[in-house]
Parts: C-alpha cells; sequence; structure tokens
C-alpha cells in the first residue's frame, strides 16, 4: 500500500510521459485499490462522526439522508445522466484543465459558462436561453483560445501551479456534492465537508490518473466509480 500511496503522490507524476498501455492497466488497477481504501477509512470517520457528533445535536443521520438521495435515482435515463454525462462534464471542468494547454483550458471555459448560463449540464429542450448559453460559451472559449495563443506566458504560468489546482479542484469538486444531500442544516456547515470526503478521494485518484495516463482514463474510473454506487 506505501507502493501505491508513492505512485499516487503528486510529486511522482509527469503528464509528458508516455506510458505503454499494460503499464496503464496496472496503474488504473492499483487506483481502484487505493480508492476502496480510503473510503473505508472516510465512511469510518463518516460514521464516528454522524454518532457521536450529529446524533448528539439533535440533527438527523446525514449518512442516512446520503443513502435515501441515491435511491432516488432510478431509470435508465438517470443511469445515462449518472454513469456517461454527469462524469463527462465533472471531468472537463474540474479534470482537463489540470494539463494546461489553450485547448483544454478554451473547452472548460466552454463548459463552465455554459453550465453557469443554462443553470444545467443537459437539454431538456431547445429554446432561446439554449443558444443563448451555446453562443455565448462559445463566444468565451474562442476568445480564451486566441488571448492564450497570444500570450503563451499565461499557459507556463498556470503549468507552474499545476499541484495547487490539482487539490483546489479535488476540494471544491467534494464540497460540490454537498448539495446532494436532503434537508441540509446549516448549524452543520463545518461537518459537512466530512461527508464530502468519498467525492474528495474520488476527485483525487480521478486526477492523478488524468495527469498520468490521460483525459480518458480519469472519465472511464469516474463513470465506473459512479456506475458501481449506482447498482449498490
Amino acid at each position: 500500500m506505501t507502493d501505491i500511496l508513492k505512485l499516487y503522490s503528486l510529486s511522482e507524476i509527469d503528464y509528458r510521459h508516455k506510458y505503454p498501455l499494460i503499464e496503464k492497466i496496472k496503474y488504473f488497477a492499483k487506483g481502484i485499490l487505493l480508492y476502496f481504501v480510503l473510503q473505508i477509512c472516510a465512511l469510518l470517520l463518516m460514521f464516528l462522526v454522524d454518532e457521536f457528533l450529529i446524533k448528539k445535536m439533535g440533527f438527523p443521520s446525514v449518512f442516512k439522508l446520503m443513502i435515501e438521495s441515491q435511491k432516488k435515482i432510478k431509470g435508465y435515463y438517470s443511469i445515462f445522466l449518472v454513469v456517461i454525462l454527469g462524469p463527462l462534464v465533472e471531468e472537463l471542468i474540474f479534470r482537463l484543465i489540470l494539463v494546461p494547454k489553450r485547448r483544454n483550458i478554451a473547452i472548460f471555459t466552454f463548459v463552465f459558462s455554459f453550465l453557469v448560463l443554462n443553470k444545467t449540464y443537459y437539454i431538456n429542450k431547445i429554446d432561446w436561453l439554449l443558444l443563448v448559453s451555446l453562443v455565448v460559451s462559445g463566444l468565451l472559449s474562442f476568445l480564451v483560445f486566441n488571448l492564450l495563443k497570444r500570450n503563451p506566458k499565461i499557459e507556463t504560468a498556470i503549468g507552474k501551479r499545476q499541484k495547487i489546482i490539482t487539490m483546489v479542484s479535488v476540494v471544491l469538486f467534494g464540497l460540490l456534492h454537498i448539495v446532494n444531500i436532503e434537508n441540509l442544516h446549516w448549524e452543520l456547515a463545518l461537518l459537512y465537508p466530512v461527508y464530502s470526503l468519498p467525492q474528495m478521494i474520488l476527485g483525487y485518484v480521478s486526477s492523478v490518473q488524468r495527469l498520468k495516463l490521460g483525459f480518458v482514463w480519469g472519465l472511464l474510473f469516474h463513470s465506473m466509480i459512479n456506475l458501481m454506487a449506482f447498482l449498490r
């Protein structure tokens, strides 16, 4: 396990290095093992917080609320959202820019802008809001791409802060999932980050795989974990 932790340390990563397929598969498998070991630790901590803090304070079990929220995800369309579309969008936002090339930053700009303007990542109907969101997002993406093309120093400066950006991305990815908890009690705001640890672990392992193996491998890992949670 010590060797796996070392392999998944950010200090051991060089995203420019190309690995043979068999090495990628081995690294991917070790990431799965690391993920489940860390998840067991996170679940134990969540259980302790639930039993000795949340319940003592007179609030319902946050852990049970999280499980109940997951049980409400049903149907083929939900599978598509949880296993395919959701992970794809989240990887484009949180993991693509970890390799700070202007193309990746431009794609991130498009997806993030579209989510902010359209207020959702899936399309229910074609209306003016959707069309405006696409046009504005496309324009912003184009402007960012050309800005970085004319000023390559910006891209270089971002690249020098890759580790910081990665850790910030992991934390934000985890905290974002707090909104999935039903009946939020803001009195527990300082404790909720504990319940986002599973997503932070997912985000970290996925980030390292994205950096070392490539974007597709991080996406595959994310989708696989979501599928397992869905089938549980």
